[in-house]
């Protein structure tokens, strides 16, 4: 019974990091996505 538990509590754990790990990777593709926005605008404004 107890290993059960910590089985899953290490699936939780697991899940959680996992869950924060796809969050984090998505906001730092955002920000790639927005730094070339802003690029393209700097330069369709000097244009």
């Amino acid at each position: 019974m107890e290993s059960l538990f910590l089985v899953l509590i290490f699936a939780g754990v697991f899940a959680l990091y996992d869950a924060i790990r796809k969050v984090n990777n998505n906001l730092l593709e955002q920000t790639k996505e927005i730094k070339k926005l802003r690029e393209e605008l700097m330069q369709n404004n000097n244009k």
